[in-house]
């Protein structure tokens, strides 16, 4: 996958959101977003949410008060 390609992948699930890319992925990935590449580009995308959700998570548990 060319990096413009992937680039607009990446604004596509954006705006997709989370869950959608999550249902997408899970329910028929080749029909909905594309190909394999797209697949794996997808679950590396849904990973890093959940590591940034995750992150922040931690932080508020560190500074309750913010």
């Amino acid at each position: 996958m060319e990096d413009i390609d992937r680039q607009r992948t990446l604004e596509y699930f954006e705006r997709l959101g989370k869950e959608r890319v999550r249902l997408y992925a899970a329910i028929d990935c080749e029909r909905f977003l594309g190909g394999w590449q797209v697949r794996e580009l997808a679950d590396q995308w849904l990973d890093a949410k959940e590591a940034e959700n995750g992150s922040r998570t931690l932080w508020r548990r560190l500074r309750p008060g913010r």
